[in-house]
């Protein structure tokens, strides 16, 4: 058994004699992390779009502070209308009427907004992209057309930004991460692994 200090060197030195290793190891884990990003995990595709909440500016409040500090309070309960069971039927029932065969769930809408926004986000993700896009239109014209009469409201006091776009990179998995990932932990254990083998052979 050799008890002197193994210096930088040296360790590459004991790694290049068996670089096969390290290159053979590295590779497969790549490609079987390739492999299963692209084609085993069900990608989930992201679809977002922007509301905007105005509170009405009447000669009570006739303060721009006061106005958007109104506009603010409604964005909370705004937010859980979007989410709510009216808003998601609604949506749902309204893409049966278009001829679109799709099935969400409330797990697949979330809803947020920046802290002092009166913008709220809308973001659906489903395991297909053109349909998340559908869905988040879907459920952004309801709100639309039904927050009036939920608020019992004389005039509309938000208004939808955007139509949600069709996103064909995927939230989730991101295999080019998860690739990159797997290539440092790879070569990393494959590089400990032609070490250990080394020092067993030595000890032996």
């Amino acid at each position: 058994m050799n008890d002197k200090k193994l210096s930088f060197s040296g360790f590459f030195s004991i790694v290049l004699k068996r670089l096969w290793i390290v290159i053979i190891f590295t590779a497969v884990a790549v490609a079987a992390s390739g492999y299963i990003s692209y084609e085993v995990i069900e990608p989930t595709y992201e679809s977002k779009v922007n509301i905007v909440v105005a509170g009405k500016q009447t000669k009570e409040s006739p303060i721009l502070t006061n106005h958007i500090d109104d506009s603010l309070k409604l964005v909370s309960t705004y937010q859980d209308i979007l989410k709510s069971p009216y808003i998601l039927k609604d949506a749902q029932n309204r893409l049966q009427k278009d001829g679109q065969n799709i099935t969400f769930k409330e797990k697949d809408v979330s809803v947020s907004n920046t802290q002092d926004s009166q913008v709220i986000e809308l973001r659906v993700e489903y395991t297909n992209a053109t349909e998340a896009a559908l869905i988040a239109n879907a459920i952004s014209t309801s709100f639309d057309q039904k927050v009036q009469h939920i608020m019992s409201l004389e005039d509309k006091n938000s208004k939808v930004l955007n139509k949600g776009t069709v996103n064909k990179e995927p939230v989730f998995p991101q295999p080019k991460l998860i690739m990159g990932i797997t290539f440092v932990l790879a070569l990393i254990f494959s590089m400990w692994l032609t070490f250990a083998i080394h020092r067993f052979k030595e000890q032996k």
